[in-house]
């Protein structure tokens, strides 16, 4: 399903049954004027298909098999006048590749192993003409580094280890002119909040 608010208070459904397979642990992102949906799992299946709509009612494939393998978990940035996958789980492997595309239906990779050891349920933003990628989880840590690139095949290491605890399943945001880490999995569950620190 999806919904609509312009205030978070009300709220209205576009529609209770969307083109795409009911799903959670995908990407979305807004690009090239429309909403974007981008793989994610049933419980099942693990998709690598991508979906459109400017409406949100109406959805139309744009690859029902990307070049990338089918996971959950993984993130997505529109940057550089393009969507990009980066990491995620596909059921055998945290990923560490990324991934880019300019129309949702033909991706290229830019690296296949990227700087950042594999992960999912991490998170990314776009800052300082960057992606990030911070935190998340190899299915045996929970990390606490930041790591960007400008090109998503080389990247730097900002840090091994934030101020806040090893973590995943956080939120990550851009505001005031600053990156943000919000609550996540550490052991335990998190309501602390964490900027970036200015120098």
């Amino acid at each position: 399903d999806v919904w609509y608010s312009s205030n978070g208070a009300s709220w209205t459904q576009a529609t209770s049954s969307a083109g795409w397979t009911g799903r959670n642990s995908h990407t979305s992102v807004v690009f090239d004027n429309k909403m974007w949906v981008i793989g994610g799992r049933d419980g099942s299946n693990r998709f690598n298909d991508v979906w459109y709509s400017s409406n949100g009612a109406s959805w139309t494939q744009a690859t029902s098999s990307a070049g990338w393998t089918g996971r959950n978990s993984h993130t997505s940035v529109v940057f550089d006048n393009k969507m990009w996958v980066m990491g995620g789980y596909d059921g055998s492997n945290r990923k560490r590749d990324v991934w880019y595309s300019s129309n949702g239906a033909s991706w290229t990779q830019a690296t296949s192993s990227a700087g950042w050891a594999g992960r999912n349920i991490h998170t990314s933003v776009v800052f300082d003409n960057k992606m990030w990628v911070m935190g998340g989880n190899d299915g045996s840590n929970r990390f606490n580094d930041v790591w960007y690139s400008s090109n998503g095949a080389s990247w730097t290491q900002a840090t091994s280890s934030a101020g806040w605890t090893g973590r995943n399943s956080h939120t990550s945001v851009v505001f005031d002119n600053k990156m943000w880490v919000m609550g996540g999995y550490d052991g335990s569950y998190r309501n602390d909040v964490w900027k970036m620190k200015l120098y």
